[in-house]
């Protein structure tokens, strides 16, 4: 079966497993995205390469610097016969092969401001910082989706990624996973009414989230009512507000986590490079973050400066 979605038809044969884990909403803001990716070295292949087989609606490429030897251990698509052509013509034809229903593009010229309105998302894995940080603040200006990532070596092959997704992102599902749900053993009928979980069941919610209720008996108002905001307790217990006037709790019930939608609102590129906000990945290495994101700089100003990247050992 097909589904619809603003005239254009997503096989669900072909993208089954990814809408199963993703859902079809997301499937159908994917089908809807054109996507520019800026440099078509190992990483940025790569990332072609998955929003490619993703589904998107479109996905165009930006790389004119010729394919150099170097290139053949991290690119894929390039073999001997391409030294010397352009980047971004060699991988076309080869990344099309892919998905024949994601049309693949390559981006001539410059990279402007008029082209970059026609994208939804600017991938860039290839670039001067500078000129970066231009492209950052001119799609962070237009609500256009930014990505900025790389790969570099220091001790070890260390990378970065930045994502703004421009002010007021709305994220309808904040952690992907499926809505709690358990059995209820008690509510009091209070000014914040007590929710005690059956046979100390943890109900592992956390402050803020919501929760709906079915099948209370005594309290029967609470039932199939608007979603009630959770102040954590304890393991077993959690608070939902005002419960008076809705009757006394007899038995039964149970409650159903609700994933409320959650606004976001991103920094540009700039604007993140004195105030950054890291995603701690390993705990037992808390302060790696922050020196990566001063290598990554310092990286950036040496090749402004020299013209080149630091050879291997250089002090």
């Amino acid at each position: 079966m097909d589904i619809e979605n603003t005239g254009a038809q997503i096989d669900e044969g072909l993208y089954s497993r990814q809408l199963y884990v993703l859902g079809h909403e997301a499937m159908k803001k994917m089908s809807t995205s054109d996507v520019l990716i800026v440099g078509l070295r190992g990483l940025g292949v790569e990332i072609a390469k998955n929003v490619v087989l993703a589904g998107v609606k479109s996905v165009t490429l930006y790389d004119s610097e010729p394919v150099q030897i170097a290139d053949l251990s991290t690119q894929f698509f390039f073999t001997d016969g391409d030294l010397g052509a352009p980047r971004a013509y060699v991988t076309q034809p080869r990344l099309a092969e892919l998905n024949a229903y994601v049309p693949v593009k390559v981006l001539n010229g410059h990279l402007t401001h008029e082209a970059l309105d026609n994208f939804k998302v600017v991938v860039v894995t290839e670039m001067p910082f500078q000129q970066q940080l231009e492209l950052s603040d001119y799609c962070h200006a237009h609500n256009i989706h930014f990505i900025s990532t790389e790969i570099m070596c220091m001790s070890n092959p260390d990378s970065r990624a930045f994502c703004d997704f421009g002010e007021n992102f709305e994220v309808s599902d904040a952690t992907g996973e499926a809505s709690l749900t358990g059995m209820v053993a008690a509510v009091t009928s209070e000014k914040e009414g007590i929710v005690t979980c059956l046979d100390e069941t943890r109900h592992g919610l956390e402050d803020g989230d919501h929760v709906t209720f079915i099948e209370l008996q005594g309290i029967e108002k609470l039932n199939n009512a608007a979603p009630r905001k959770v102040k954590v307790l304890g393991p077993y217990t959690f608070s939902i507000g005002d419960t008076t006037g809705h009757g006394e709790y007899v038995t039964g019930g149970i409650f159903t986590q609700v994933k409320i939608p959650k606004t976001l609102n991103f920094k540009s590129l700039r604007a993140s490079l004195s105030n950054p906000e890291y995603v701690i990945s390993d705990y037992a290495k808390f302060d790696r973050p922050a020196q990566l994101h001063v290598g990554f700089q310092a990286l950036h100003e040496f090749h402004v400066l020299h013209g080149r990247w630091p050879r291997p050992r250089n002090e």
